[in-house]
């Protein structure tokens, strides 16, 4: 919707300069391969609700993060958020549901910057980090983690945070975090918040690498 209204703005400018149409290509672009990806997760979405095995596949991390990319630059720039991104090398792949995974990294980004956008906060940073959590004979695992400079959460809402219908948006449905917990579990992985010193929150949840399969437990 934001790439559509910005290409209507760009038609309508009287004073638009000659490579209009080049950001108008590149919106229209944006916009297909955005529509794609939400067909995408919808069919997942219904798989996932209907207990269904999810097609699984192995993926690097980076290709993840590249994924989500462009949807988090662009509530980035509206909310005046700086993201920096950091994986280690030679990370292994990991063996997931790539389209749901996507969406678990996608809202726990937009959690974050939304948790930042508040007038007292002038430098806000969102930290997207990749690294090894554990490696032994029988298992190896990815760490995940989103980290935001924002208020932090209060013991009430942590009390509730991933009960399902539970949200402090106004206009939020509740089922984000509590859908995010639920898809790292069924990859055998964990989901887990603390608080971030010296403010702000960091979000991890674990993937199993390639080899591992169907994992039992996260490490």
């Amino acid at each position: 919707a934001s790439y559509a209204n910005g290409s209507l703005n760009l038609l309508k400018d009287p004073s638009a300069e000659p490579q209009t149409l080049d950001d108008v290509h590149m919106a229209l672009q944006r916009i297909a391969e955005q529509a794609e990806r939400a067909g995408r997760v919808i069919n997942s979405v219904h798989d996932f609700v209907r207990r269904r095995e999810q097609a699984r596949e192995a993926v690097a991390p980076q290709a993840l993060l590249d994924a989500i990319a462009p949807l988090v630059s662009l509530q980035a720039r509206k909310l005046h958020v700086r993201v920096h991104t950091r994986v280690e090398a030679r990370l292994p792949p990991v063996w997931c549901d790539r389209t749901m995974v996507e969406q678990v990294l996608l809202n726990l980004a937009r959690n974050g910057m939304q948790a930042m956008d508040r007038k007292e906060i002038v430098h806000r940073v969102l930290v997207l980090q990749v690294g090894l959590a554990a490696c032994n004979q029988d298992n190896t695992w990815v760490e995940f983690a989103v980290t935001d400079v924002g208020t932090g959460i209060t013991p009430e809402v942590e009390a509730q945070l991933f009960n399902p219908f539970f949200t402090t948006k106004s206009e939020g449905m509740g089922l984000g975090l509590s859908l995010c917990r639920t898809v790292v579990e069924q990859h055998g992985g964990h989901l887990v918040f603390e608080p971030q010193a010296p403010k702000g929150m960091v979000f991890r949840f674990t993937l199993p690498a390639e080899h591992v399969g169907k994992p039992t437990l996260a490490a």
